[in-house]
């Protein structure tokens, strides 16, 4: 599993941290952001690019209980750590985003 910093650097190697084979099927990528029109979209956009295999229909959304924020939870086929990495920084740099995990 790549370790992503907050800037969306990978992290330096750590000795217990956990190891995916690449490809890496159904590899979950969920965002946290402003609830906020167009957000869904624009995330789905970004995650089409670096994952065009991307099924749109698998996907969870869930609400704040005060609706201020939403979570998107999408499945991708990871195949790099690289690639990642640079899907990290893209949707870090949606001013709505607030986390990736």
């Amino acid at each position: 599993m790549a370790l992503i910093t907050k800037n969306g650097d990978q992290a330096e190697k750590a000795v217990d941290a956990p190891k995916i084979e690449f490809p890496c099927e159904n590899y979950v990528i969920k965002v946290v952001s402003l609830d906020v029109d167009g957000i869904h979209t624009e995330i789905t956009e970004r995650l089409l690019i670096h994952a065009p295999e991307m099924d749109t229909k698998a996907e969870n959304t869930n609400r704040s209980s005060k609706g201020r924020f939403v979570s998107f939870s999408f499945r991708i086929v990871a195949q790099s750590e690289d690639q990642l990495s640079a899907l990290h920084h893209d949707l870090m740099s949606i001013e709505a985003v607030k986390m990736v995990m």
